[in-house]
């Protein structure tokens, strides 16, 4: 049994890596900000840390995890300033930062690793790093979804007589 959990974790690490590769390549691009994709966007990342702390064994006292959250979601918040958004083509447009994603799933692999090494209580320390990425996803996601909706379309340039 023990190598069959073994052989499960080992798969999930590595498409955990493939899938943060995957992730990275996409949004490097300055790409299309839709309000489905942020919604999205937020959803993952608010079903991935329960799932994986539910998969993994991996526990935080929510007097740690909490807080965590709450200071991502800040830095998340301040983080959205950051991203310029402007309308091209009738679409609005903007580059996100691959750091906190890169850090997300870095975490998350980490974790995973030390879960998988019998180390719950050193897995459950990698968990801090993924409660504060999640956390600043959620806060980047939000405020990218509240400026999209607040963002005027450029006025018609005025022909001149």
């Amino acid at each position: 049994m023990d190598t069959i959990y073994r052989i499960i974790s080992l798969l999930s690490i590595g498409l955990t890596v493939v899938l943060i590769i995957v992730m990275l390549l996409t949004f490097r691009k300055e790409r299309r900000i839709g309000a489905f994709s942020l919604l999205i966007s937020a959803g993952l990342s608010l079903i991935m840390l329960p799932a994986f702390i539910l998969l993994s064994g991996a526990r935080l006292r929510l007097l740690i995890g909490l807080p965590l959250l709450a200071i991502g979601l800040l830095v998340g918040t301040l983080r959205g300033f950051a991203t310029r958004l402007y309308h091209r083509g009738g679409h609005v447009v903007g580059k996100r930062s691959l750091w906190f994603l890169a850090g997300w799933g870095l975490s998350l692999v980490l974790a995973q690793l030390l879960s998988l090494a019998g180390s719950t209580i050193l897995a459950s320390v990698g968990l801090m790093p993924m409660y504060l990425s999640t956390g600043t996803q959620i806060g980047i996601t939000g405020n990218l979804l509240l400026r999209r909706l607040f963002l005027r379309a450029p006025a018609a340039p005025q022909g001149t007589t």
